[in-house]
């Protein structure tokens, strides 16, 4: 092939590695473009039910649309046991998030409550003071179902004694040393609600821009390779094999 008066000659090993390198980086950023699109939908779902009201509901019976909705339940907080999230970062600092079992007072059902950020303070090897929770009977907060984070880390496993670190929330996992009362969900408690701890609730970790960004560079590099494999494949016509 003759391309600006050169031949294009590219090898078979180079050419296929260009093409699974291409397919690679054009796939990835697809996927982040997808992840970008998903972001949107839950961050649009938050903002319009962030403007409603707290309501009082059956829990087991609104399931399947409960996620981000404002609940006010009603019942007693479990103050024997807390629960501290690792790896939680508030403006760059490391921390946990502290969740309060809250005993339902109209079933058996137990929902364990975010109370919010607390900072790791000076060492890791010493938990910090965990302050009890408010009493009044009611809490109101935001309902968020946990996902299923592909690249968690470890296991979750709680053990007699509290409080309790555990890397993340996995809901089954915890279900043994509640006698199994644990609703499929976490209440987001709201700002306005007393507290010990920093609540700024977010719906994503990372913002849809950022997946944007990312899709963009994993098309530029496939650009780039593209690019690169007809350069340092076009030669002079009377260039030696």
């Amino acid at each position: 092939m003759i391309i600006f008066r050169r031949e294009f000659r590219p090898g078979w090993l180079v050419t296929l590695i260009t093409i699974a390198g291409c397919t690679l980086f054009f796939s990835l950023g697809l996927w982040q473009l997808e992840r970008a699109a998903y972001k949107d939908s839950i961050e649009q779902k938050f903002e319009t039910r962030l403007g409603g009201d707290y309501v009082r509901v059956n829990i087991r019976r609104a399931l399947a649309d409960i996620e981000f909705r404002k609940l006010e339940l009603h019942g007693n907080y479990d103050q024997r046991r807390t629960i501290l999230v690792d790896n939680q970062l508030y403006h760059g600092r490391a921390g946990y998030h502290v969740l309060s079992p809250f005993e339902l007072s109209d079933s058996e059902d137990i929902v364990l409550v975010n109370r919010g950020w607390i900072t790791v303070g000076n060492s890791r090897e010493r938990l910090p003071a965990i302050e009890l929770p408010a009493m009044p009977g009611i809490v109101r907060g935001i309902a968020s179902i946990p996902g299923e984070d592909p690249f968690r880390m470890g296991q979750v496993s709680l053990q007699d004694s509290w409080p309790q670190l555990v890397p993340f929330i996995d809901i089954e996992s915890m279900q043994e040393k509640f006698d199994g009362r644990l609703l499929p969900l976490i209440l987001w408690l709201g700002p306005e609600q007393p507290g010990h701890y920093v609540r700024e609730w977010n719906p994503v970790w990372l913002k849809p821009e950022k997946s944007r960004a990312y899709a963009w560079q994993w098309f530029a590099f496939g650009a780039i390779s593209l690019i690169l494999f007809l350069v340092l494949n076009l030669r002079n016509e009377n260039e030696k094999k």
